[in-house]
């Protein structure tokens, strides 16, 4: 079996059965569907006994957090790829998974294009058309990648593990950190619009605070306090770059600043 899509829901009934449709709709069938629920209470069950014929596993039952449902999602899949389809997002089109397979797909990580559905304005966005994975880890971490544009090699998660539990919101980055910026699984792109991406969902819209923060935190772990310590300064210097550019607009201000810098060494405000 070459793929298994994975949906997971929770109190989502008509996204869910957008996704279900969706899914179903498929030209490409060797691919088997899981559907993993949270014990929703809104009559997402119902949607699920509908369908029932035509989901090749199912579970309605309470979990612990979004990788947690995920997670079991993972432990049922039996197909070569994992694919996560969350309630409420759709396949681009019902050729998607025809178009992507048609490639020659052999890598760990295959990825093709997203498009964002921003309050019902689509956007797309194949931003990893032209990607040079070479510097992959500080790429990684100081942006993200957008799990429903990747399929991923089911053996992936027995190699570096499944998704950590503890986090709330960076558990699929933690994977593509660990993966792809730390051990250089190579990452195929395929020119398909793969899904279109409800931005309504978790990750979309906390705050960057708390996401900055469970990056720190997975990135403290898993790289050397040195490597750590640098890629984060690069983040920092590329998000306050404008102050660099301002500085070095107009000589005069560039001349300012030196005087200040000057003055602020002198009574050891700062240092170098």
């Amino acid at each position: 079996m070459k793929v298994s899509i994975i949906t997971i829901n929770w109190n989502n009934k008509i996204g869910l059965e957008q996704t279900i449709n969706s899914v179903l709709s498929q030209t490409f069938t060797d691919y088997e569907f899981i559907v993993i629920d949270g014990a929703s209470t809104d009559g997402s069950d119902d949607v699920i006994e509908a369908n029932k014929d035509r989901i090749d596993y199912w579970v309605t039952e309470s979990d612990s957090g979004i990788y947690n449902a995920m997670n079991k999602g993972i432990y049922a899949a039996q197909g070569e790829y994992c694919y996560f389809l969350n309630s409420g997002d759709v396949f681009a089109s019902n050729n998607v998974l025809s178009d992507i397979f048609k490639h020659d797909v052999k890598e760990n990580f295959v990825c093709g294009n997203i498009i964002w559905d921003e309050k019902g304005k689509l956007r797309k966005d194949d931003s990893y058309k032209n990607r040079d994975w070479l510097f992959s880890l500080y790429d990684i971490y100081s942006g993200f990648l957008c799990h429903q544009a990747f399929l991923v090699k089911r053996e992936m998660f027995d190699e570096y593990g499944y998704y950590d539990e503890t986090l709330r919101i960076m558990s699929d980055w933690k994977h593509f950190l660990i993966a792809i910026g730390i051990h250089g699984e190579k990452v195929q792109y395929v020119d398909v619009d793969i899904a279109i991406y409800n931005t309504d969902g978790l990750s979309s819209t906390i705050g960057g605070k708390a996401i900055l923060a469970e990056k720190r935190k997975v990135a403290q772990e898993e790289l050397s306090d040195q490597v750590y310590k640098e890629v984060d300064r690069l983040y920092y210097l590329s998000r306050n770059g404008f102050v660099v550019d301002f500085v070095h607009s107009k000589k005069w201000i560039h001349f300012l600043f030196k005087v200040f810098l000057k003055v602020c060494l002198t009574l050891r405000l700062t240092r170098l």
